[in-house]
């Protein structure tokens, strides 16, 4: 179902009257907010596109759901208020079901899922806001997973695997694999910076390895099941490819 077109260098993976969806770069914000107010945005670029492009509304396109600004991958707009009550209507019955990739830092389990209570909490040391597991209060989350594939790499484990959000909190990915023990390689929020910066040096990795690989709904008009998938990146799947294929890791069955 997935049909790609290109973009003043945006992927876009689908587009009809009620939908714009984009294969979103990392380092690029959905939105603007007050602390990076003048970055450039998702959706000013969309707004554009759609402008030059001949669309014709009086409503402004919105986001359906919101990725961090270091994850890459599937980014769903809906172009008329239909279909953003429609989506949101789906997600908060939690029909729609979103599938990302990560590489993680540690060994999680052949499959598992966790469910922990969140809750925001200051980090005052670095004064940013943290998503944390709770015993009581804050919010129910889940977040079911599949590993891929497991590497050995100078006395560290890695694992490459699929995530299944079954509910939509914000850090949600980030704050459940760092609860367990192993956070996503590259979060420097949640993470381990010690670690983060020696695979910058020895891999290049500049950014938080999450990418959200796909999304599936009902259509807001026709009522079809919508699959619609990105591909990783490069600098995500370059990393898995020379691991693959380096001498100074192995491979974990």
């Amino acid at each position: 179902m997935t049909r790609t077109t290109t973009h003043d260098g945006f992927r876009i993976i689908y587009e009809d009257a009620d939908l714009l969806v984009l294969d979103k770069p990392a380092g690029l914000l959905v939105h603007g907010d007050r602390r990076r107010q003048g970055e450039p945005t998702l959706l000013a670029w969309a707004l554009e596109y759609l402008r030059t492009s001949g669309f014709a509304s009086d409503f402004q396109p919105a986001s359906v759901h919101r990725l961090d600004k270091e994850t890459s991958g599937v980014t769903v707009l809906a172009k008329s208020r239909k279909a953003v009550q429609f989506l949101n209507r789906q997600l908060k019955l939690k029909k729609i079901q979103k599938e990302y990739r990560a590489l993680l830092a540690g060994e999680v389990r052949i499959q598992g899922s966790i469910r922990l209570h969140l809750k925001k909490q200051m980090d005052r040391k670095r004064w940013l806001a943290l998503m944390v597991p709770v015993k009581r209060g804050g919010v129910y989350a889940q977040t079911d997973y599949k590993r891929l594939e497991l590497w050995e790499r100078t006395s560290e484990k890695f694992s490459y695997v699929e995530a299944y959000p079954r509910t939509g909190r914000t850090h949600q990915l980030r704050a459940h694999f760092a609860a367990i023990g192993c956070p996503i390689v590259g979060d420097d929020l949640y993470g381990r910076s010690d670690l983060n910066d020696r695979l910058r040096l020895e891999l290049g990795v500049t950014r938080m390895l999450l990418h959200a690989a796909a999304i599936e709904f009902l259509h807001p008009t026709t009522g079809r099941i919508m699959r619609l998938e990105a591909p990783l990146p490069e600098d995500f799947e370059s990393v898995l490819q020379r691991w693959t294929k380096s001498k100074h890791q192995r491979r974990v069955l």
